[in-house]
């Protein structure tokens, strides 16, 4: 076989390897409940000791999973970070921030969360990047991913090979709508603490994770 044709054959093979990802199961719909730390709030409690007691404090409140933004964050802090976050049986999950500004690609991606338990791709991620990235990062990285979307971005969501699926509700005017869409696609609701957290109520039973821990 000629090379040229070899080389042609075994990309095909390996885009049909990527998308029969697409036919495979859901791993989960609604998984555990969490919250997100951001870059800030990762500096000050790494910076002041209490990273042990604010992970306490977030699985007292009965969260399993905190998103963690680990940009410009050392490895020995981002290491730290995970460490303690097991220690209190949370499950760190790596969230990826604005991944188009940097210019990450899918290496790139699974390089920001070596240190976590799962990777967190969110809207900014799905705006700018293709169904065959996220296969590609389906293919490659083999912990749990967490999708996230805006509710407008309903179209943009992979058929499969997300572990979780939530939908951000952060605007009150809209929420009742926003839930509608959670259901229908069966995905957990981000609320935002600024906004919305006071409709907690009103979701009942349902899984839901906090956009960011308060502080």
């Amino acid at each position: 076989m000629p090379l040229q044709l070899f080389r042609q054959f075994r990309c095909l093979a390996c885009q049909a390897s990527i998308f029969a990802l697409a036919l495979a199961p859901l791993l989960a719909t609604a998984a555990p409940n969490g919250t997100w730390l951001s870059q800030p709030q990762i500096w000050y409690y790494s910076s002041t000791n209490r990273m042990g007691e604010l992970m306490a404090r977030i699985r007292a409140v009965r969260y399993r999973v905190v998103f963690l933004d680990y940009r410009k964050v050392s490895d020995a802090t981002q290491q730290q970070v995970a460490r303690e976050a097991r220690q209190q049986g949370l499950m760190p999950v790596v969230w990826v921030q604005s991944p188009q500004y940097r210019s990450l690609s899918v290496p790139d991606l699974l390089h920001e969360a070596r240190h976590g338990d799962g990777i967190q791709v969110d809207d900014h991620f799905f705006a700018n990047y293709t169904l065959y990235d996220f296969y590609r990062l389906r293919q490659l990285y083999t912990k749990p991913i967490f999708c996230s979307i805006q509710p407008f971005q309903v179209g943009l969501v992979p058929p499969r090979g997300c572990n979780q699926l939530d939908v951000q509700c952060y605007t009150a005017q809209t929420f009742q709508q926003c839930v509608k869409t959670a259901d229908r696609l069966g995905a957990v609701v981000s609320l935002s603490e600024k906004n919305t957290l006071g409709y907690q109520n009103s979701i009942g039973t349902r899984y839901f994770n906090t956009f960011l821990w308060p502080g």
